[in-house]
């Protein structure tokens, strides 16, 4: 029988807009260095949006096509993540590491997500990620009766992705980055 991933097996990460030589083909130890790639999985609220929409086509046809046709012309995709705010504005948390990543407009970053391992699991060859450029729109407070307060990070897409890309085998940096405190829910 087989056994069901749940969201703890699910990680986000972000990394600066400097990060990798070449984003569509990050290495090993980019994708580790704590200085420019941020866990930021216990402050992202299970209601994210980071995947693939349809992508826009083309549907001409050539007078040798007997049928319709479509051909891909873009590969769309949508991010959009709420994440949790730190009742205590000035603690060293993943809350507000998220909030100081994403509160400046027009900030380019690449959003990282791997499923199928813990979020505090090792960088590994093979494991496959999906990598989406993005720069960040006006954040949105969400502020809602008897909900904790949540900054709603909205981002423009970029069109730099990469779906289900394999990790490289080689040596590994420190990182990603990860707070030693989760922080206070407000």
């Amino acid at each position: 029988m087989a056994t069901k991933m749940l969201r703890p097996n699910v990680g986000i990460y972000v990394a600066t807009a400097d990060a990798f030589a070449d984003w569509s083909a990050p290495t090993l130890e980019e994708l580790t260095d704590a200085a420019k790639v941020f866990n930021i999985s216990p402050a992202v609220t299970d209601d994210y949006t980071l995947n693939q929409t349809e992508s826009d086509s083309d549907d001409s046809l050539a007078i040798v096509d007997n049928a319709d046709v479509q051909t891909p012309t873009y590969f769309n995709y949508e991010a959009s993540l709420d994440c949790f705010r730190d009742e205590n504005l000035t603690a060293d948390s993943v809350y507000n590491k998220a909030y100081d990543l994403f509160k400046t407009v027009d900030t380019e970053y690449f959003l990282i997500k791997r499923v199928g391992h813990a979020h505090t699991a090792d960088f590994a060859e093979g494991q496959e990620i999906s990598i989406y450029g993005v720069r960040t729109d006006f954040p949105i407070d969400i502020v809602g009766d008897g909900e904790m307060i949540r900054l709603g990070a909205r981002f423009l897409v970029t069109g730099k992705v990469a779906i289900n890309y394999s990790v490289p085998s080689g040596t590994a940096g420190s990182g990603p980055e990860l707070k030693a405190a989760v922080g206070t829910k407000s």
